[in-house]
């Protein structure tokens, strides 16, 4: 408070809060102008300086100003329940239940206990945890036994400090401390334990006992050897070798690589596999477990006394010699930096060389095909392990795209002395081939009273070429097909009598592929031949026109070009036909085809030398 009758110095008091909020007050009840400052003197006295009179806010602070960082705790735990384990039903799980005072929101987190195996940490997320008619508060965690967040059940054993004395100034009672239940593995632990009497310890499991042993007039290395001394010097020493180990003379034996471990503190052995990437085996690395390495061969003694076992000691161990574990020959090849150290040899050290010569893979080789599916499938299987199905060529298959060579088939006797039925020889089939990839399809036309049902003989398929023992000869294609051709499809040879109009214009288009219907070609060559038996031609040909008409047929000139000694197939008989064919009726006429090779059918002069041929 100010003293009556002096002034007051400190600066007017100008925010204040008002139920919790800040405001600004007034400078003066009249609302004058403040006075004006007086002016400052040279100098003054700190002394005469009064302390400021105290503010005082009226009102109260928000909740999240009163109850910044303050924190309830209350320790509880839950049941889990365990299924499929005869030890335990179930499980006790302790948690912390955190409630936050300035915004009235809940997190639970359970901690975490070392090599536990269940996840543990935040078991519910800070937020406002609801309820019928609103949210959970801290009076619901008051005088209760048990709390339910969301369908879990949770028992409340205590309070922290902090939370007790809070529940006091508030006057709600004070949450009684009480144990955590045993878990029901936890008696089944005990039960596992060995019941220990109250004797001292035998001699060779404590050294203090070997020493009273030895104290009383008993040889301490009679009882045992020392090894206390061995443990202290050489403890966290360890050799460590780098050895192989060659079991190929075995059946499905191998050459595999190993790492010898020699502990110095009590001569113990343990041998690592060294396992190497895409090897192809399990990891499985202990090839032998820490214990003490019996020396040399190992025996089966059915005696009582079997005598004294020796074991493999570090002068046993070295550069280039070969162990024998358990009947095994292990060489060892190299070592680490300290092992050459301990053994002295860092400067004459010289690892053995237990590289061998790589041989070359063996070259990839497909199986011999079985018949089953196709080549394409059975070579993908071959391939990779989890097949794919054959790429196409998508150029192929959209420029050739309903592009089909069709031809009119009979049945044939083959060259392997095969004879046809009486009904087999009056069949006729159609024989398409797809260009869009290179199958053959062949239907065979219903005939009225053969006794042959028909439609399709042969379901779309790529078929091969007949190769010699258990080869696989390479697929029919386009160039195979031409008019008095034969195929040998499925131990049936067919032979292509005709061809239809599209299939004969696509052949003289591509020539290139089918040379037996390059025109040009084969008037040329035949131009070529006949120069030196012109007569004989005429001769022949004038012969065949026995009717006079002066057209000739394709069988005529077939029999013609026979009788002047020119092989022709049908296929190059029908590309000169149509050739020379200038009206389209499928007769040549006489005078034309002579004119192509020269001469004219009204100069000849018949030659008694060449015989006249009939049809």
């Amino acid at each position: 408070m100010q003293p009556q009758g002096e002034k007051a110095n400190g600066r007017t008091q100008t925010l204040k809060i008002v139920n919790g909020y800040p405001i600004v007050d007034n400078i003066d009840a009249g609302g004058s102008a403040p006075p004006p400052a007086e002016p400052l003197a040279d100098t003054f006295d700190a002394s005469e300086l009064q302390p400021a009179p105290a503010a005082t806010a009226t009102g109260h602070q928000p909740s999240w100003v009163e109850y910044d960082r303050k924190v309830l705790r209350f320790y509880a735990f839950f049941k889990e329940a365990v299924n499929e384990s005869r030890q335990e039903n179930y499980r006790i799980r302790k948690c912390i239940i955190y409630y936050y005072l300035e915004d009235s929101s809940i997190h639970v987190a359970e901690p975490r206990q070392e090599n536990s195996g269940i996840p543990q940490g935040v078991f519910i997320k800070r937020h406002k945890i609801p309820k019928s008619g609103g949210y959970v508060q801290w009076s619901d965690l008051v005088g209760v036994e048990t709390v339910e967040f969301y369908g879990r059940v949770l028992y409340l054993v205590g309070a922290d400090p902090f939370t007790a004395r809070f529940l006091e100034a508030q006057g709600a009672p004070v949450p009684e401390t009480k144990a955590y239940p045993q878990e029901p593995i936890a008696a089944y632990r005990e039960s596992l334990k060995k019941v220990k009497s109250g004797g001292p310890p035998k001699p060779r499991h404590d050294d203090l006992t070997r020493y009273m042993e030895a104290k009383l007039g008993r040889a301490s290395n009679v009882l045992e050897p020392d090894k206390l001394h061995q443990f202290l010097e050489n403890d966290r020493k360890v050799l460590r070798f780098f050895c192989v180990h060659d079991d190929r003379s075995r059946l499905y034996g191998d050459r595999r690589p190993y790492v010898l471990h020699y502990f110095l503190a009590d001569d113990t052995v343990a041998i690592l596999e060294a396992y190497e990437p895409n090897s192809g085996r399990d990891p499985f690395p202990v090839m032998l477990k820490k214990s003490k390495l019996p020396k040399g061969a190992v025996s089966m003694d059915m005696t009582l006394n079997p005598g004294k076992q020796e074991y493999v000691k570090a002068t046993d161990l070295g550069i280039g010699k070969v162990i024998n574990v358990y009947n095994r020959q292990f060489l060892l090849y190299d070592c680490d930096e300290f092992t050459r150290k301990w053994y002295g040899m860092e400067k004459n050290f010289r690892s053995v060389d237990i590289i061998e010569p790589q041989e070359p893979p063996p070259p990839f080789e497909l199986p011999a095909y079985n018949g089953f599916g196709s080549l394409e499938d059975t070579t993908q299987n071959c391939i990779s392990l989890t097949p794919k199905p054959v790429k196409k060529d998508f150029h192929k298959l959209m420029n050739n795209e309903k592009k089909i060579l069709r031809f009119i088939t009979k049945l044939v006797e083959g060259d392997r002395g095969d004879q046809l039925s009486f009904a087999d020889k009056d069949r006729t089939f159609i024989l398409s081939y797809f260009l869009a990839d290179d199958t053959i399809a062949i239907f065979e036309p219903p005939a009225r009273n053969s006794g042959i049902i028909g439609g399709k003989f042969l379901e779309r398929c790529s078929v091969r070429k007949p190769a010699a023992g258990k080869e696989v000869g390479s697929p029919y294609t386009e160039a195979d097909l031409y008019v008095g051709a034969v195929l040998q499809i499925h131990n049936r040879f067919f032979q292509l009598m005709e061809a239809d109009e599209y299939t004969l214009r696509y052949m003289e288009d591509n020539k290139e592929t089918f040379i037996y219907s390059d025109a040009g070609r084969i008037l040329q060559e035949l131009k070529d031949v006949l120069k030196t038996k012109t007569d004989a031609v005429r001769q022949v040909f004038i012969d065949l026109d026995k009717d006079g008409s002066g057209y000739l047929t394709a069988d005529e000139l077939l029999v013609g070009f026979q009788g002047v000694g020119i092989p022709l197939n049908k296929q190059q008989l029908v590309t000169v036909v149509r050739k020379l064919d200038s009206d389209g009726n499928g007769k040549v006429n006489g005078e034309e085809f002579l004119e192509n090779f020269g001469g004219n059918m009204n100069e000849l002069v018949p030659d008694d030398d060449v015989p006249p041929l009939d049809k």
